[in-house]
């Protein structure tokens, strides 16, 4: 029971920073604000739970990228495995598809509009945290490229898959405004337009 109250409490506490990340901005939430938020009893539960804000912040983008990582290897495998038909863009579609996916419900929003603040945020590098977590469609992606754009040096191509990363976060959180707007074209159309984008980026 007592290890059961541990997890929900944690788990209360993320959910708290992500939203309060996502509304207010990294620099303007407290751990007190969280704490709050949560409902834990206990003031100093964040710093019991994950030692810092900042591993906080790393905790929230963990949770729910693992998801999204995983139904993106789990695209690009099936593209990779079925022949040499497919074309960079339908590549990089099973690529952010899933992010723009997440967008769908509130709170994969939120979770964009968080993920963007973390890109732009100095404390952190978000493909040393996406390595952390353990990224394997980072393979897929890297053969992937690799074979349909054989015109770029590769050590420029990784640079820009860095970039691309973070442009895709960027171009998901713009979806996610959009949605709540009303004004959002449909995910599919929204994904292939993402990927045209990045495309050009990529093989410029």
């Amino acid at each position: 029971m007592q290890q059961s109250t541990k997890s929900n409490t944690k788990a209360a506490l993320i959910r708290a920073a992500e939203r309060l990340f996502a509304e207010k901005g990294l620099g303007t939430v407290s751990v007190k604000d969280i704490t709050v938020a949560a409902g834990a009893k206990n003031p100093s539960a964040v710093h019991y739970h994950f030692g810092n804000i900042e591993a906080l912040m790393r905790e929230v983008f963990a949770h729910r990228y693992k998801s999204i990582e995983s139904a993106r290897l789990q695209r690009l495998t099936a593209l990779l495995q079925s022949g040499s038909d497919w074309t960079l863009q339908q590549f990089l579609e099973a690529a952010i598809g899933p992010l723009f996916e997440s967008c769908m419900d509130e709170d994969g929003r939120l979770y964009a509009r968080f993920c963007v603040q973390l890109a732009a945020d100095p404390r952190f590098d978000v493909m040393a945290l996406v390595q952390d977590i353990g990224m394997k469609s980072v393979v897929s992606l890297r053969e992937g490229l690799s074979s349909k754009i054989d015109h770029v040096p590769a050590e420029v191509l990784q640079a820009r898959l860095r970039l691309a990363f973070k442009l895709s976060l960027m171009q998901s959180a713009d979806f996610a405004r959009d949605l709540e707007a009303g004004t959002a074209p449909p995910v599919a159309k929204a994904v292939s337009e993402a990927a045209a984008g990045l495309a050009g980026f990529l093989q410029a």
